[in-house]
Protein backbone atom coordinates (compact mmCIF):
# COMPACT_ATOMS: atom_id res chain seq x y z
CA UNK A 1 0.00 0.00 0.00
CA UNK A 2 1.26 3.46 -0.91
CA UNK A 3 0.40 6.74 0.81
CA UNK A 4 0.89 10.22 -0.60
CA UNK A 5 1.89 12.99 1.80
CA UNK A 6 2.47 16.61 0.90
CA UNK A 7 3.02 20.13 2.10
CA UNK A 8 3.16 23.22 -0.04
CA UNK A 9 4.85 22.33 -3.32
CA UNK A 10 6.46 19.17 -1.96
CA UNK A 11 4.91 15.73 -2.35
CA UNK A 12 6.17 12.30 -1.31
CA UNK A 13 5.08 8.69 -1.67
CA UNK A 14 5.58 6.17 1.14
CA UNK A 15 5.10 2.40 0.88
CA UNK A 16 4.16 -0.12 3.55
CA UNK A 17 6.45 -2.57 1.70
CA UNK A 18 9.75 -1.97 3.48
CA UNK A 19 8.39 1.18 5.12
CA UNK A 20 10.21 3.20 2.46
CA UNK A 21 9.83 6.72 1.18
CA UNK A 22 9.76 5.90 -2.53
CA UNK A 23 9.37 9.34 -4.07
CA UNK A 24 9.98 12.97 -3.23
CA UNK A 25 9.14 15.65 -5.77
CA UNK A 26 9.65 19.38 -5.44
CA UNK A 27 8.88 21.78 -8.27
CA UNK A 28 8.39 18.80 -10.59
CA UNK A 29 11.88 17.37 -9.94
CA UNK A 30 12.13 13.83 -8.58
CA UNK A 31 14.90 13.53 -6.01
CA UNK A 32 14.55 9.90 -4.89
CA UNK A 33 15.96 7.03 -6.95
CA UNK A 34 13.09 5.17 -8.59
CA UNK A 35 14.40 1.63 -8.26
CA UNK A 36 15.39 0.57 -11.78
CA UNK A 37 16.30 -3.12 -11.50
CA UNK A 38 18.96 -2.75 -14.21
CA UNK A 39 21.05 -1.05 -11.53
CA UNK A 40 19.42 -1.51 -8.11
CA UNK A 41 15.76 -2.24 -7.38
CA UNK A 42 15.90 -0.73 -3.87
CA UNK A 43 15.14 2.87 -3.02
CA UNK A 44 15.45 3.74 0.66
CA UNK A 45 15.51 0.60 2.83
CA UNK A 46 15.79 0.57 6.61
CA UNK A 47 18.73 -1.51 7.85
CA UNK A 48 17.94 -3.31 11.14
CA UNK A 49 19.25 -4.96 13.33
CA UNK A 50 22.49 -5.03 11.31
CA UNK A 51 24.00 -2.63 8.80
CA UNK A 52 25.08 -4.18 5.50
CA UNK A 53 26.55 -7.68 5.77
CA UNK A 54 27.04 -9.35 9.14
CA UNK A 55 30.25 -11.31 9.67
CA UNK A 56 29.79 -14.79 8.18
CA UNK A 57 26.14 -13.82 7.49
CA UNK A 58 25.21 -14.59 11.07
CA UNK A 59 25.07 -13.00 14.50
CA UNK A 60 25.72 -14.49 17.91
CA UNK A 61 23.22 -13.34 20.53
CA UNK A 62 23.38 -14.61 24.10
CA UNK A 63 25.77 -17.32 22.93
CA UNK A 64 23.49 -18.63 20.17
CA UNK A 65 24.20 -18.23 16.44
CA UNK A 66 21.43 -16.95 14.15
CA UNK A 67 21.51 -16.55 10.35
CA UNK A 68 21.27 -12.87 9.42
CA UNK A 69 20.43 -11.67 5.90
CA UNK A 70 22.28 -8.70 4.43
CA UNK A 71 20.88 -5.43 5.85
CA UNK A 72 18.82 -7.35 8.39
CA UNK A 73 15.17 -8.32 8.73
CA UNK A 74 13.29 -5.04 8.24
CA UNK A 75 14.01 -3.88 4.70
CA UNK A 76 11.59 -6.23 2.89
CA UNK A 77 8.95 -6.55 5.59
CA UNK A 78 5.36 -5.34 5.29
CA UNK A 79 4.71 -2.52 7.75
CA UNK A 80 1.46 -1.47 9.37
CA UNK A 81 0.38 2.16 8.89
CA UNK A 82 -0.51 3.30 12.41
CA UNK A 83 -0.83 7.05 11.74
CA UNK A 84 -1.56 8.83 8.47
CA UNK A 85 -1.83 12.61 8.19
CA UNK A 86 -1.65 15.01 5.23
CA UNK A 87 2.08 15.63 5.73
CA UNK A 88 3.35 12.53 7.56
CA UNK A 89 2.91 8.81 7.99
CA UNK A 90 3.98 6.38 10.72
CA UNK A 91 4.74 2.79 9.78
CA UNK A 92 5.19 0.08 12.40
CA UNK A 93 6.88 -3.30 12.43
CA UNK A 94 6.82 -5.82 15.28
CA UNK A 95 8.54 -9.13 15.80
CA UNK A 96 7.14 -12.22 14.13
CA UNK A 97 7.83 -15.92 14.09
CA UNK A 98 9.95 -15.35 10.97
CA UNK A 99 11.92 -12.43 12.42
CA UNK A 100 12.77 -14.46 15.51
CA UNK A 101 14.58 -17.00 13.35
CA UNK A 102 17.24 -14.32 12.87
CA UNK A 103 16.70 -11.91 15.76
CA UNK A 104 15.19 -13.47 18.92
CA UNK A 105 13.72 -10.34 20.50
CA UNK A 106 10.37 -8.66 20.89
CA UNK A 107 10.59 -5.14 19.49
CA UNK A 108 8.69 -2.33 17.84
CA UNK A 109 10.28 -0.50 14.94
CA UNK A 110 8.54 2.66 13.75
CA UNK A 111 9.48 4.62 10.64
CA UNK A 112 8.12 8.15 10.39
CA UNK A 113 8.23 10.05 7.11
CA UNK A 114 7.28 13.73 7.13
CA UNK A 115 7.40 16.32 4.35
CA UNK A 116 8.11 20.02 4.74
CA UNK A 117 7.71 22.84 2.23
CA UNK A 118 11.14 22.09 0.80
CA UNK A 119 12.19 18.65 2.00
CA UNK A 120 11.44 15.65 4.16
CA UNK A 121 12.61 13.77 7.22
CA UNK A 122 12.83 10.07 8.00
CA UNK A 123 12.88 8.98 11.65
CA UNK A 124 13.59 5.52 13.04
CA UNK A 125 12.20 4.69 16.48
CA UNK A 126 13.17 1.38 18.12
CA UNK A 127 11.51 0.14 21.32
CA UNK A 128 12.58 -2.91 23.28
CA UNK A 129 9.36 -4.72 24.23
CA UNK A 130 11.23 -7.80 25.42
CA UNK A 131 12.18 -8.75 28.98
CA UNK A 132 15.91 -8.84 28.22
CA UNK A 133 18.52 -6.34 27.06
CA UNK A 134 18.44 -5.93 23.28
CA UNK A 135 21.45 -5.12 21.05
CA UNK A 136 20.92 -3.69 17.58
CA UNK A 137 22.29 -1.52 14.81
CA UNK A 138 20.15 0.66 12.55
CA UNK A 139 20.73 2.71 9.45
CA UNK A 140 19.29 4.25 6.32
CA UNK A 141 20.10 3.53 2.67
CA UNK A 142 18.27 6.23 0.66
CA UNK A 143 19.16 6.60 -3.00
CA UNK A 144 19.07 10.02 -4.68
CA UNK A 145 18.95 10.75 -8.37
CA UNK A 146 22.28 12.07 -9.59
CA UNK A 147 22.25 13.90 -11.88
CA UNK A 148 18.99 15.67 -11.15
CA UNK A 149 18.48 17.53 -14.41
CA UNK A 150 18.69 16.64 -18.08
CA UNK A 151 22.06 17.52 -19.58
CA UNK A 152 24.00 17.06 -16.34
CA UNK A 153 26.44 14.28 -15.48
CA UNK A 154 27.19 12.34 -12.29
CA UNK A 155 30.67 13.87 -12.27
CA UNK A 156 29.20 17.39 -12.17
CA UNK A 157 28.27 16.74 -8.54
CA UNK A 158 30.14 16.75 -5.24
CA UNK A 159 29.44 15.82 -1.66
CA UNK A 160 30.34 18.85 0.43
CA UNK A 161 30.73 18.36 4.17
CA UNK A 162 29.97 21.06 6.71
CA UNK A 163 33.20 20.00 8.42
CA UNK A 164 35.31 16.95 7.60
CA UNK A 165 38.39 17.87 9.62
CA UNK A 166 39.84 14.65 11.05
CA UNK A 167 37.29 12.43 9.29
CA UNK A 168 38.47 9.04 8.06
CA UNK A 169 37.27 7.34 4.85
CA UNK A 170 37.62 3.67 3.97
CA UNK A 171 36.22 1.44 1.26
CA UNK A 172 34.46 -1.81 2.09
CA UNK A 173 36.23 -4.93 0.86
CA UNK A 174 35.43 -6.01 -2.73
CA UNK A 175 33.33 -9.15 -2.80
CA UNK A 176 32.77 -9.56 0.94
CA UNK A 177 31.57 -6.04 1.75
CA UNK A 178 33.43 -6.24 5.08
CA UNK A 179 35.40 -3.47 6.76
CA UNK A 180 39.18 -3.92 6.92
CA UNK A 181 40.62 -1.80 9.74
CA UNK A 182 44.15 -2.35 8.46
CA UNK A 183 43.52 -0.84 5.02
CA UNK A 184 44.89 2.68 4.55
CA UNK A 185 42.49 5.59 4.73
CA UNK A 186 41.29 6.91 1.37
CA UNK A 187 42.57 10.29 0.26
CA UNK A 188 39.28 11.31 -1.36
CA UNK A 189 38.08 14.20 0.82
CA UNK A 190 39.86 17.47 0.11
CA UNK A 191 38.83 20.81 1.60
CA UNK A 192 35.62 19.24 2.95
CA UNK A 193 34.64 18.02 -0.51
CA UNK A 194 34.23 14.59 -2.09
CA UNK A 195 33.81 15.00 -5.87
CA UNK A 196 31.71 12.25 -7.41
CA UNK A 197 33.71 9.92 -9.63
CA UNK A 198 32.40 6.49 -10.60
CA UNK A 199 35.92 5.07 -10.32
CA UNK A 200 35.94 5.74 -6.56
CA UNK A 201 33.22 3.09 -6.22
CA UNK A 202 34.87 0.41 -8.36
CA UNK A 203 35.51 -1.69 -5.24
CA UNK A 204 32.43 -0.97 -3.10
CA UNK A 205 31.04 1.63 -0.72
CA UNK A 206 33.00 4.51 0.80
CA UNK A 207 32.49 4.73 4.57
CA UNK A 208 33.26 7.94 6.47
CA UNK A 209 33.68 8.10 10.25
CA UNK A 210 34.66 10.75 12.79
CA UNK A 211 32.89 13.65 11.10
CA UNK A 212 32.85 16.68 13.44
CA UNK A 213 29.51 17.73 11.94
CA UNK A 214 26.99 15.26 10.56
CA UNK A 215 25.83 17.51 7.75
CA UNK A 216 26.56 17.53 4.02
CA UNK A 217 25.31 18.73 0.67
CA UNK A 218 24.94 16.74 -2.54
CA UNK A 219 25.20 19.50 -5.14
CA UNK A 220 26.01 20.38 -8.71
CA UNK A 221 29.29 22.26 -8.40
CA UNK A 222 28.30 24.80 -11.06
CA UNK A 223 24.65 25.52 -10.25
CA UNK A 224 24.60 24.75 -6.51
CA UNK A 225 21.38 22.80 -7.05
CA UNK A 226 20.95 19.66 -4.96
CA UNK A 227 20.08 18.70 -1.41
CA UNK A 228 21.19 19.31 2.15
CA UNK A 229 21.43 16.09 4.17
CA UNK A 230 21.62 16.19 7.98
CA UNK A 231 22.19 13.08 10.10
CA UNK A 232 23.27 14.35 13.53
CA UNK A 233 22.31 11.25 15.51
CA UNK A 234 24.24 8.71 13.43
CA UNK A 235 27.79 7.46 14.00
CA UNK A 236 28.97 7.06 10.40
CA UNK A 237 27.86 7.43 6.80
CA UNK A 238 28.34 5.31 3.70
CA UNK A 239 28.26 6.38 0.05
CA UNK A 240 27.44 3.86 -2.65
CA UNK A 241 26.58 3.51 -6.30
CA UNK A 242 26.68 0.14 -8.10
CA UNK A 243 30.14 -1.03 -9.11
CA UNK A 244 31.15 -0.16 -12.69
CA UNK A 245 27.59 0.45 -13.87
CA UNK A 246 27.58 4.26 -14.26
CA UNK A 247 24.24 4.30 -12.45
CA UNK A 248 22.42 7.65 -12.29
CA UNK A 249 22.14 7.76 -8.51
CA UNK A 250 24.13 7.88 -5.28
CA UNK A 251 23.10 6.46 -1.92
CA UNK A 252 23.71 8.53 1.24
CA UNK A 253 23.65 5.95 4.04
CA UNK A 254 23.68 7.17 7.67
CA UNK A 255 24.49 4.34 10.06
CA UNK A 256 24.48 3.45 13.72
CA UNK A 257 26.64 0.40 13.13
CA UNK A 258 29.05 -0.73 10.43
CA UNK A 259 29.37 -3.66 8.02
CA UNK A 260 31.03 -6.71 9.52
CA UNK A 261 34.74 -6.22 10.14
CA UNK A 262 37.52 -8.59 9.15
CA UNK A 263 38.80 -8.29 12.71
CA UNK A 264 35.50 -9.04 14.46
CA UNK A 265 33.58 -12.19 15.30
CA UNK A 266 29.91 -12.71 14.50
CA UNK A 267 29.10 -11.84 18.13
CA UNK A 268 26.80 -8.81 18.14
CA UNK A 269 28.81 -7.36 21.02
CA UNK A 270 31.80 -7.13 18.65
CA UNK A 271 30.05 -4.78 16.24
CA UNK A 272 31.26 -1.19 16.19
CA UNK A 273 28.63 1.36 17.23
CA UNK A 274 26.18 -1.32 18.39
CA UNK A 275 23.37 0.09 20.55
CA UNK A 276 21.64 -1.49 23.54
CA UNK A 277 18.15 -1.04 24.93
CA UNK A 278 16.97 -2.22 28.31
CA UNK A 279 13.41 -3.60 28.50
CA UNK A 280 10.95 -0.78 27.85
CA UNK A 281 13.60 1.64 26.56
CA UNK A 282 13.35 3.51 23.24
CA UNK A 283 15.97 4.76 20.79
CA UNK A 284 15.31 7.37 18.10
CA UNK A 285 17.43 8.57 15.21
CA UNK A 286 16.82 10.00 11.76
CA UNK A 287 17.90 12.18 8.87
CA UNK A 288 16.58 15.34 7.25
CA UNK A 289 16.66 16.39 3.59
CA UNK A 290 16.22 19.91 2.24
CA UNK A 291 16.21 21.06 -1.37
CA UNK A 292 18.89 23.57 -2.35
Amino acid sequence: MTFTIQKGGAVAACSTQGGELTSFQHQEIEYVWQGDSRYWSGQAPCLFPVVCRAKEDRVILDGISYPMPKHGIARKAEYTPVQVAPDYVVFQLKQSADSKQAYPYDFTLEIIHQVTDDGFSTTYRVTNTDIKKMPFCIGGHPGFNCPLRVGEQFSDYSIRFADAAGAVAHVTEPGSGYMDPTSPALDVIQNNELPLRYSDYDDDAIVVENLPQKSLQLVNRTTGHGIQFDFASFDAIGFWTPIKMNAPFICLEPWNGLPGGLDETPDMADKKYVKYLEPGERFETGYQVRVL
